[in-house]
Order: structure tokens, then C-alpha cells, then sequence
């Protein structure tokens, strides 16, 4: 591949995840590499077995493997491992590692839930309202938070996510892992009394 073909390839792979990430999507690189087949910039070879479509084929499968280096090394763009176990990217300037990370998991509210409850009660440290779930960028259905919830307290490795209860009923979560019960009680009701009486 020459300077100019890898320079074109360049541009035309980040304007994909680049476009994606706007659209507030996660871009692997078979997405890429289909839209640049999609677009022209990669031609795909019919099986007609010439040499003319063998150049292709080789040139096709040399950049999808040059695909892997220019994904992972330019600036703008930054990748992690996704729940499927493929390497997903996006452009954090237009949809942050978190979010990223929040819409890669969507698939699996017991992880999604999880991870974020331990991470609030990790990072900041604070239980979470059961209700954050319904709200965006999450958007679970109450049911399905009910349904998740039963599902995990059953599960072996969500063992640590309980809850406490305010005095007026509203249920927070979070990790014992990283939280005590009574300090989570107490954190939960004074976020509840802070929303009450701002």
C-alpha cells in the first residue's frame, strides 16, 4: 500500500467512526471496513478467480489489516475491548468513554447496571436512586430494572449490589464491595433530603 493509498485510507476510516460516534454509535472494524467497501474506497472482488480480482482481494485484506494500526493509533479516535470481545471505537470528543462504554453494555443490563453502581459507589462514593436507570443515557423500563434486579441478586457475581430504603421509600443501590450498608443508608437519605430541599 502506498503513502497516498494509506493516507486516504486514513481519512476515509476516522470520517466513518467520526460520523458514528455523532450519531452516537460504537464502530468496529469490520463497520468500517464495510462502509468503506460501501463508499468505494476499499474495492471488494467477485469470485471470477482473474488476476485483476485477486489484486483486489489482497488489496482489500491488506487494508483491512492496516485498518487495525490506523484505528488504533490516531488521536482523535480511542478503542476499547466491548462486551463482545471485539475492539470497538469512538471519537471521545463526541461521545465520551463513559457513554461509549454505557451504550456498549446496553445489551446487558445486569453488566450495565452493575458496573455502574459500582463505580458510583467506588469513585464517589455514593449509592445510586434505582431511578437513575430509567433516565438517559440508560433508559431501562422499570420493568426491566425489576426484572434485572431479581436476576442479579441471584447471580453469584453480583453478589456484592444491594440496596437501602429512605425513610421515604425510595430504593438506592450499591456495591458492599466498596460502601457499608450504613453509610450507603446515610448517603442515601441525605441525597434525598439535598433533592427535597435545595
Amino acid at each position: 500500500m502506498t503513502s497516498e493509498e494509506q493516507a486516504r485510507l486514513t481519512k476515509a476510516a476516522v470520517v466513518v467512526v467520526l460520523q458514528a460516534s455523532q450519531e452516537g454509535r460504537l464502530t468496529t472494524r469490520e463497520d468500517v471496513l464495510q462502509a468503506l467497501v460501501s463508499g468505494g474506497i476499499i474495492r471488494q472482488a467477485e469470485d471470477q478467480g482473474d488476476s485483476d480480482d485477486a489484486r483486489r482481494r489482497l488489496a482489500g485484506e491488506e487494508a483491512f489489516a492496516a485498518l487495525a494500526g490506523i484505528l488504533a493509533e490516531h488521536p482523535s479516535l480511542a478503542s476499547f475491548q466491548g462486551l463482545s470481545g471485539q475492539t470497538v471505537y469512538h471519537c471521545p470528543d463526541l461521545l465520551s468513554r463513559t457513554y461509549a462504554r454505557i451504550l456498549d453494555r446496553k445489551s446487558s443490563p445486569p453488566v450495565l447496571m452493575a458496573e455502574e453502581i459500582r463505580a458510583n459507589s467506588r469513585d464517589y462514593p455514593r449509592p445510586v436512586p434505582v431511578e437513575l436507570f430509567e433516565a438517559s443515557p440508560f433508559e431501562l423500563p422499570p420493568e426491566e430494572i425489576e426484572h434485572t434486579l431479581r436476576s442479579m441478586a441471584a447471580d453469584p457475581q453480583y453478589q456484592d449490589i444491594t440496596f437501602t430504603t429512605t425513610a421515604s421509600g425510595a430504593v438506592y443501590l450499591f456495591s458492599a464491595l466498596y460502601l457499608e450498608r450504613g453509610y450507603a443508608a446515610f448517603l442515601a437519605q441525605r441525597a434525598e433530603s439535598l433533592a427535597m430541599n435545595p
